[in-house]
């Protein structure tokens, strides 16, 4: 039977006459040894082809015997460490082979080589050995600070000799990741998706130099090509030949983030997957919405509306939280999600961690309603899941999808400008404005609470600041690109809600062109000169680089060694992290705070100016910036103390120079 042309009335009926809510899934241990569980509740038959070791076609045919929904396997201890997948025979006779979609862990995978990966067998439950948890915890999210990495970005161009396998946790590890983190002032951690990625060969850990690319074959990913959701991908680990140090690697990894005080967020990919037909193998039609109008990428997205994929998406994420004591998840393209499950998801981890972090796309794009989902302007929450804030990022550096539109830091863009206003509050969409020059857009004004604001002016899809800058700006010297920098993060942390930064923001990132790579036709030309002496193809930069080589995504490091960018960049971050977290001033909430708290003294689009103040228990800062050419003084802050300003030079506190910004204190 193939559900692919149902109604949502019809799964919601296989639903409930269907479902199964225990959570034995897959592989678990017993007394006998294996339980091997899975749920296909109309297949005419379910065998298990067991595999001795990774590198055997030679298979072990094991039939499994049907209770109600669900088939099930009792293997003995003699198992432990062979692979396994299913073969299924359908209602109508088709016969598919499926991964269990919940496999702990899989053998290495070369999509070149193999179409269907195979689950582990193993006892995972004392596989792991749990991490600590981080303590202290922010009880408070919004003072996160939340830095943004591809792991193997870290060190895969590493500037030391490391022992470890370069690109990898431990070589991150040896690299002193945390202590980086922790001189920047970062509370988190954000590693982009982690889990098995179909288009990874993990056969092959080579780093790929300048021009060393493959186009579309090119062993490199973000990881936004999921083949399962409760593995680990391979290339990150010492020996990704091995199906348990992943999992061991990973695990340490996190203990030593929660020893240095930094928590994890991991980026989970559940509006697709690689290829439909992972999930399709097992019950076709039922995973995934087949007649949806808007595709995530491009095929049908997961029905997370029903029963048994909302388990799914739910077991993997409370999986990671029990079992490795992951803080947080950044959830790619969350307006693909209804509302139930985000809810549910929420209410879920919660109950394991009240502090845990919740953030994603909210952006109106999506085959759903936007009343049934949760979209950045069109609504908002109350479970503090936070959205991705372009109103923000655009407002200060540059629409990408709009080269007319460029930001503040770039020029003064009337629309912008309001746009900014607006962002200072939180985008808090009751706020009262009287006759404040502001966006009343109701994109602009989407929060109810600063706790669902996720400020930004990079990450990794996308130009990174220095790109977006350089791109922008013609004549501009190096100290004149590295104001603009500042001002850029003043502009950012001087409004409400949760930060984040993409790795390597702290030296001046970018993502010189390679056309080696995949998708090098996207690449657009620098207007300034190559002052990072990057040798880009053409002087140009790469905005999309999921799929290019370690030269284009690696760390900058050796940017630390040109004049001005530890102390005018790195410390200046660091600085400006530590303020955030020191102070109240930028990590207000509520709308009530914030109407009696912020005073704009001065907003004038045509004058490029934006002058407030924001104080907090008897204690003021005043923040200033200006878009314009022109100097102007402010008498009534003269015996106030300069905190940060986007100049390089020493400023005094009532003269507003030319494009500056700056915190008085």
């Amino acid at each position: 039977m193939n559900l692919i042309n149902w109604n949502e009335e019809q799964f919601k009926d296989f639903d409930s006459k269907f479902a199964y809510d225990k959570d034995d899934l897959g592989v678990t241990k017993n007394n006998e040894g294996f339980l091997i569980k899975l749920w296909q509740p109309i297949a005419k038959n379910v065998e298990v082809l067991i595999f001795k070791d990774y590198l055997s076609n030679d298979f072990q045919v094991l039939n499994m015997n049907k209770k109600e929904q669900i088939w099930e396997l009792q293997l003995s201890n003699e198992y432990q460490g062979s692979f396994y997948q299913y073969r299924i025979t359908h209602s109508d006779d088709s016969v598919t082979i499926a991964l269990d979609p919940y496999a702990k862990s899989m053998a290495p995978f070369n999509h070149l080589q193999q179409k269907v990966g195979k689950a582990l067998i193993f006892d995972w439950d004392t596989t792991i050995n749990k991490p600590q948890k981080l303590q202290p915890q922010i009880s408070n999210n919004i003072k996160a600070i939340v830095y943004e990495l591809q792991i193997r970005d870290f060190t895969s161009i590493y500037p030391g000799k490391l022992q470890a396998k370069n690109g990898t946790f431990n070589a991150a590890l040896e690299a002193n990741i945390f202590e980086h983190l922790t001189n920047l002032n970062i509370t988190h951690l954000q590693l982009l998706p982690l889990q098995s990625t179909y288009t990874v060969n993990e056969f092959e850990q080579k780093i790929y130099l300048q021009n060393q690319g493959n186009g579309w074959n090119t062993n490199y990913n973000w990881g936004y090509d999921p083949h399962n959701y409760f593995t680990l991908n391979g290339i990150f680990s010492s020996d990704p030949l091995s199906s348990v140090q992943r999992i061991h690697e990973f695990a340490n990894f996190i203990n030593e983030a929660h020893k240095n005080k930094i928590g994890i967020i991991m980026d989970v990919v559940f509006n697709h997957l690689m290829h439909n037909d992972i999930f399709n193998n097992i019950l076709p039609g039922y995973y995934f919405r087949n007649n949806a109008k808007q595709y995530p990428v491009d095929q049908p997205p997961l029905a997370t509306q029903r029963f048994m994929v909302r388990k799914l998406i739910i077991d993997v994420l409370k999986y990671f939280v029990q079992y490795f004591n992951v803080d947080g998840f950044r959830f790619d393209l969350s307006c693909f999600f209804d509302k139930q499950t985000h809810e549910q998801i929420a209410f879920e981890l919660r109950k394991i961690n009240p502090n845990i972090i919740l953030h994603g796309e909210a952006w109106p794009f999506s085959d759903l309603e936007f009343s049934s989902t949760y979209i950045k302007g069109y609504n908002d929450n109350d479970f503090e899941f936070a959205y991705f804030n372009d109103t923000l990022r655009d407002s200060i550096t540059c629409n990408e999808n709009n080269k007319s539109q460029k930001g503040l830091i770039i020029e003064n863009n009337l629309e912008q400008f309001k746009r900014y206003v607006s962002s200072i509050v939180g985008n808090l969409k009751d706020y009262k404005w009287g006759d404040i020059e502001h966006s009343n857009n109701f994109y602009d004004l989407f929060a109810n609470t600063t706790k669902i604001n996720l400020g930004y002016v990079s990450c990794h899809d996308g130009f990174t600041l220095w790109d977006k800058i350089i791109i922008n700006s013609k004549n501009n010297t190096f100290e004149e690109l590295i104001e603009k920098y500042r001002k850029a993060l003043i502009m950012l942390h001087t409004t409400q809600g949760r930060k984040l930064l993409l790795a390597g923001t702290e030296l001046l990132q970018s993502k010189p062109c390679d056309f080696s790579g995949q998708d090098g036709n996207r690449c657009e030309v620098s207007l300034s000169k190559d002052y990072l002496n990057l040798n880009a193809e053409k002087n140009m930069v790469h905005p999309n680089t999921y799929k290019t080589t370690d030269y284009v995504n690696s760390m900058k490091w050796q940017n630390l060694n040109l004049p001005l960018v530890k102390d005018k960049v790195f410390d200046f971050i660091s600085q400006l992290n530590a303020f955030k977290l020191e102070t109240e001033f930028f990590n207000l909430t509520d709308l009530e705070q914030i109407q009696k708290n912020i005073n704009f003294v001065e907003v004038n689009s045509s004058k490029g100016l934006i002058i407030f103040e924001v104080a907090v228990n008897k204690e003021k800062v005043v923040v200033m910036h200006n878009f314009s050419t022109h100097k102007h003084l402010y008498e009534q802050y003269k015996d106030m103390n300069v905190l940060f300003s986007s100049k390089l030079e020493q400023v005094s506190s009532f003269e507003l120079l030319p494009f500056e910004s700056k915190i008085l204190r």
